[in-house]
C-alpha cells in the first residue's frame, strides 16, 4: 500500500463528506429521487471498470477487508471474470451486491460513486437518464449540477492518476 499523508487522507474524506451532504441535500423533499438503495442502474451499466485513484482504492480497500471472506472471493471471482471477459459491456460492479442492489462497500465507496447522478461532466454525457426523466417528470429541470470534471481534477491533483479494478486486484492477490 502507498503511504499517504495523512493530510492527503483528511482532504479525501473532507471531499466525501462534502459530497454525500451535497447529495443528501440535492435529493432532500424529492421522495422521487432515484438515486437510493435498490436503484442499482449506473452499478450494473458502468462503461468502463471504474478508474479510481490509489489513494481511493486504499479506503475502498479497507471496506473490502472487513467483508466476509466468502464475500472477498465472490468479488475477486467477478474482477477475475470482467477480466477474462475484455470488452464485453456493460460493467457490473464488483462491490454490488445483486440480490439487494447494494453497495457491499458503501461507506467506503470512491468520488465516482459518490457524484454520480448528481454531478455532470460537461461534454460526456455522465448523468443517469432515470434522474433526468424524473426531473422533467417532476418540473425540477433547474437543479444545480455538482461539476465532475471539477471534482475529478480536484482528487487527481491530490491522489494522482487512476487504478482500475483489473490492475487493484492484480497487484493484490489473496
Amino acid at each position: 500500500m502507498n503511504s499517504w499523508s495523512e493530510e492527503q487522507r483528511r482532504t479525501l474524506e473532507e471531499l466525501y463528506r462534502r459530497l454525500d451532504a451535497r447529495a443528501v441535500a440535492t435529493a432532500e423533499g424529492r421522495d422521487w429521487w432515484p438515486c437510493r438503495k435498490g436503484c442499482d442502474h449506473c452499478c450494473r451499466h458502468l462503461a468502463d471498470p471504474l478508474p479510481i485513484t490509489a489513494l481511493e482504492w486504499e479506503v475502498l480497500w479497507e471496506g473490502f477487508l472487513r467483508l466476509p471472506p466468502e464475500i472477498q472471493a465472490e468479488v475477486r471471482a467477478h474482477v477475475e471474470e470482467l477480466r477474462r471477459s475484455g470488452a464485453r459491456r456493460p460493467y457490473t460492479c464488483p462491490f454490488l451486491d445483486r440480490e439487494v442492489g447494494a453497495c457491499r462497500v458503501y461507506a467506503h465507496r470512491p468520488m465516482a460513486c459518490r457524484s454520480y447522478g448528481f454531478a455532470v461532466s460537461r461534454g460526456q454525457g455522465l448523468w443517469c437518464h432515470f434522474l433526468i426523466e424524473k426531473l422533467q417528470e417532476h418540473g425540477e429541470g433547474e437543479i444545480v449540477w455538482s461539476n465532475q470534471d471539477a471534482l475529478e481534477e480536484t482528487l487527481a491533483r491530490l491522489a494522482g492518476p487512476p487504478v482500475t479494478f483489473f490492475e487493484w486486484f492484480a497487484a493484490h492477490p489473496e
